[in-house]
């Protein structure tokens, strides 16, 4: 009897299994080949765009275009950029300033316009004053984590759009992100929580006065105790960076962010729609969005001023 019980519930199982398989589709239809226009221009960075056209999710990555006629008009003077085979985008070895207006035509070999878009680059503003802390909180283990407090101007007539998003250690590599870049934590001042993402973009709609103060958290890779007390993070010395956004980049990291998290829904979360990614190229696909930026001088937490020097 209990033979025949564990056959048939051996079956069930198997039925049921049966009945859940689905062959998915692997071949699917080509996309459209559209036009992907990238335009993202850094204050006194050099001119360059990117052009590519759509594939379906079979092909082998977005191929270049290679025959467009790119040309910008900015401040009554007419430039062509030139296709760049190394980079394979459309260069012009001109230093973008702010506060200008420029306008790019796109159109294809024989002529016929894709697309027009202007851009303009806010200028950058300073990090009015910078204080570091070592020991800013405490988890749950007791370990410590430092933070950087950075002030930044308001003015309550204008749109401000920031991002602190590099918080790299200081050195002779300090430009590799991939070694150098500090991770961010607990964001807790109210100034970014009204975002809504897990980095520090942030704009003046909650601030007042003419500046305000924004706290980051941060983390390092080890821990010290002096004397049996409690484990401290290690600190290391820092450089801190402020990017000023025009609004089409500040738009761009909030939708991106969700963008990305829609893509991978956790499983048993519920429905979850996916959403589009960021668009403002007319005419085509792609961004046009722009910044600029300063950077501080290397900052010595206490106990790295001679870091560099072991």
């Amino acid at each position: 009897m209990m033979n025949k019980l564990i056959s048939s519930c051996l079956i069930i199982s198997f039925l049921c299994l049966s009945s859940c398989i689905k062959l998915l589709q692997e071949d699917f239809p080509d996309f459209n080949n559209d036009w992907v226009i990238n335009n993202i221009m850094i204050a006194d960075d050099s001119i360059e765009v990117k052009i590519t056209k759509t594939t379906s999710v079979n092909g082998e990555g977005n191929p270049p275009i290679e025959d467009a006629l790119v040309q910008l008009m900015v401040e009554n003077q007419t430039f062509d950029l030139s296709y760049d085979e190394n980079s394979d985008s459309y260069k012009l070895n001109q230093q973008i300033e702010t506060n200008k207006d420029y306008h790019f035509d796109v159109s294809d070999a024989s002529g016929k316009l894709i697309s027009s878009f202007n851009q303009t680059i806010p200028p950058p503003q300073p990090i009015l004053n910078i204080e570091h802390i070592d020991v800013a909180g405490t988890n749950q283990e007791g370990i410590s984590h430092p933070a950087i407090k950075i002030e930044v101007p308001n003015n309550s007539s204008n749109e401000y759009f920031y991002v602190n998003i590099r918080l790299l250690r200081g050195g002779e590599n300090e430009d590799d992100d991939n070694d150098n870049r500090i991770q961010i934590i607990n964001i807790d001042d109210p100034v970014i929580l009204n975002e809504g993402v897990p980095f520090p973009l942030f704009t003046n709609e909650l601030m007042t006065g003419n500046s305000q103060e924004v706290l980051i958290n941060y983390i390092t890779s080890g821990t010290m105790s002096s004397n049996g007390g409690p484990q401290i993070a290690d600190t290391f010395p820092l450089v801190v960076e402020l990017w000023t956004l025009n609004e089409a980049y500040y738009e761009f990291l909030k939708q991106n962010y969700q963008y990305e998290n829609s893509r991978y829904p956790i499983i048993g979360s519920g429905n979850q729609a996916a959403i589009s990614n960021f668009n403002n190229i007319e005419g085509a696909y792609g961004i046009n969005a722009g910044y600029s930026l300063v950077k501080t001088d290397t900052i010595y937490p206490s106990g790295t001023e001679n870091y560099f020097d072991q």
